[in-house]
């Protein structure tokens, strides 16, 4: 799966509602605590045996102050897989920025990278204009 497929990943996220997953944007100044939390919750997780349950996404944008958090369940991500038209934007709810945001964030994430993955820091990126992921399993 390439950019495009594992944005589906937050779409499934986005159409499933809060039962199945999380998305949560929030407009904050310094994102630097809250990457580091999430950053040493999955340093703690990587050596750990066993398969991942949990897809978990950081996007920081510098420019709107913008953070955006998703936790998808494994099964979902599975099953966008499949499931997802990545031509279709109103599959994304007309929300735009969130789209944006999410494929930024997978851009460097494919499925079967993923199933072979164990718990852990899957990606890290910070981009020269201080955009920022963090990509983990749990």
């Amino acid at each position: 799966m390439g950019r495009a497929g594992l944005l589906g990943l937050a779409v499934a996220a986005l159409s499933l509602g809060e039962a199945a997953c999380l998305v949560q944007i929030t407009h904050l100044t310094d994102p630097r605590p809250i990457f580091g939390e999430a950053r040493a919750e999955a340093e703690r997780l990587t050596g750990r045996p066993g398969r991942a349950h949990e897809l978990n996404v950081l996007v920081w944008n510098r420019d709107d102050r913008e953070l955006v958090r998703v936790s998808l369940p494994m099964w979902i991500v599975r099953k966008a897989e499949r499931r997802i038209d990545w031509d279709d934007d109103d599959a994304f709810d007309g929300d735009r920025r969130a789209k944006d945001h999410v494929r930024e964030a997978l851009r460097h994430v494919r499925l079967e990278d993923l199933e072979k993955a164990g718990v852990g820091i899957l990606a890290e990126v910070e981009e020269e204009g201080g955009d920022q992921v963090l990509v983990w399993l749990r």
